[in-house]
């Protein structure tokens, strides 16, 4: 994805007025009970104001147990930056697809905030969805060169969830190889991306088997269902995809997943499993959205419409809304 006109800020426009009206919705529906709360909501995150764990989770903690005189809001707020940056990124792809049309986009978009991506985030892996919601709009500037806000809300991402670091080093990790290789040839940069996405993933795996962050050796478990193939799958497609559209390795926004098809497996290569699991979910929005760029506008419109209204109807078949009942 690159940016749809030279102007790095956010444009207010009327869509950007949909996009708040529709997250302050969204967020007073869930935070009023309407769709239920996860298991990890009744564990920690209806306590008040917990200031539970490390550098990179505490602030996480803060924002979604916040109460203020004992009125509890961390849920609401969760949700609001949940569907703003949803909003703002599939908002920022199909304009750059110059398929912007308000029907299509406020139908995808309730459509999408309504996926397991965002719907588990909402009220179960609350830090992980902060998190996710500031990669999303790190991402948006990102593609608009807007570097400055870019680490900003980077570092935000940062503190919100640990889950934030592994992605935040790859999406300025893919600006910076995308400025490098700027002048390079499709085809060169056909090999030299592959290669250094080979390098990566073995200093990677390097990495996180002397980190020991596999605790004593023993592959940390699966939360419901099994995502694993389904997100192997996803990366060695894009990356074999790579060969053939040479749109994918042309700007930041691709690179980042292109990047992440190679690292996030030194994850599962280390037995962290649910680790892997949980990052393939934060990334499957912008992937389901890059894929969708290597189509014309009439195919990319139908795309994008059957495929988060698929992932809608597995996010219920799999129990998804049950579970948060």
């Amino acid at each position: 994805m690159m940016a749809v006109n030279n102007k790095p800020q956010f444009a207010f426009s009327f869509s950007t007025i949909v996009i708040l009206i529709i997250s302050i919705v969204f967020a007073l529906l869930i935070g009023g009970g309407l769709y239920g709360y996860g298991n990890d909501y009744y564990a920690a995150y209806h306590k008040p104001n917990l200031v539970w764990g490390g550098i990179f989770d505490v602030l996480g903690y803060r924002v979604s147990t916040l109460s203020i005189n004992g009125f509890h809001i961390g849920v609401q707020i969760v949700t609001f930056f949940l569907a703003l940056s949803s909003g703002l990124l599939i908002r920022e792809h199909i304009k750059f697809k110059q398929s912007f049309s308000l029907i299509f986009f406020i139908l995808l978009y309730i459509t999408a905030i309504h996926t397991w991506p965002i719907i588990m985030s909402t009220s179960n892996g609350m830090r992980q969805g902060l998190s996710m919601s500031f990669i999303f709009m790190a991402l948006v500037c990102s593609s608009r060169k807007a570097y400055f806000w870019m680490i900003v809300l980077s570092l935000i991402a940062i503190f919100m969830h640990k889950s934030g670091l592994l992605l935040v080093a790859i999406v300025g990790f893919a600006v910076v190889v995308n400025n490098l290789l700027a002048s390079f040839s499709p085809s060169s940069k056909t090999i030299i991306n592959f290669l250094i996405g080979m390098f990566s993933l073995i200093i990677a795996y390097l990495f996180f088997d002397i980190a020991g962050l596999n605790e004593e050796g023993k592959p940390s478990k699966i939360i419901g269902g099994d995502f694993r193939g389904a997100f192997i799958l996803i990366g060695f497609i894009y990356v074999a995809f790579s060969f053939f559209f040479k749109s994918i390795l042309a700007n930041s926004f691709n690179l980042t997943l292109y990047y992440f098809s190679f690292i996030a497996p030194s994850l599962l290569m280390n037995g962290l499993n649910w680790e892997y699991e949980r990052l393939g979910m934060m990334m499957l929005i912008p992937y389901i959205l890059s894929f969708g760029a290597l189509l014309n506008r009439t195919s990319y419109q139908i795309y994008l419409t059957l495929t988060f209204l698929l992932l809608f109807l597995l996010t219920i078949f799999t129990g998804m809304y049950a579970s948060l009942k």
